[in-house]
Parts: C-alpha cells; sequence; structure tokens
C-alpha cells in the first residue's frame, strides 16, 4: 500500500531538490546548495572546506564535523546539505582519525 504522508513529502522534497541542483553546473565560486544554507551552516561548511585544504584531506571525521557546527541544535536538513556539499568537493565524513 502506498502511503503518503506528510514526512514522505518533505523527503521527496528534498530528494527532488537535491537532484535538480546536481543536474545544474557548478559554478565555480559557490555552489547554489550552500547559498540556501542559512548563514552559520554556510560558515561550518566553509570552516570545512578550509581545514580539508589546508590539510590536503579527502576525509574529516565528526569531531571535525562537530566542531564546525553551530551551538544550536542542526536539522537534519542542515546535515543532509552540509554531507551533500562537502561530497560535491569530493569530501567524505568518516569515523576515526582524517588523515
Amino acid at each position: 500500500m502506498d502511503q503518503h504522508d506528510d514526512a514522505h513529502d518533505r523527503r521527496q522534497a528534498i530528494i527532488d531538490r537535491l537532484l535538480a541542483e546536481a543536474l545544474r553546473p557548478v559554478d565555480d565560486d559557490r555552489l547554489p546548495s550552500h547559498d540556501a544554507l542559512p548563514e552559520d551552516m554556510r560558515k561550518a561548511v566553509d570552516i570545512l572546506l578550509a581545514k580539508a585544504e589546508t590539510q590536503r584531506l579527502r576525509r574529516l571525521t565528526y569531531d571535525d564535523l562537530e566542531e564546525a557546527l553551530p551551538p544550536r541544535d542542526v536539522t537534519s536538513e542542515d546535515l543532509e546539505a552540509i554531507f551533500w556539499i562537502l561530497s560535491e568537493h569530493g569530501i567524505a565524513i568518516e569515523e576515526g582519525d582524517g588523515a
């Protein structure tokens, strides 16, 4: 049985948006998904991207993520966007040592 509820519709909207963004050409400066984030989440992404670039890493840890996140409750949509943006840059968040 197909049961569509509000949660399903919200998840589907997120998936549809992510797919649409993935099909757009990548801008050299900022990805469209980055600009859609709240300012504190954009700062967190910038911190993570800078750390990965400075240390020439392709993997960051969950500790790196925790350190970059703002001191507020972060939504699952925010986290999903962060993971998506990092993956667009070829960076993964994993457990353990990022080196």
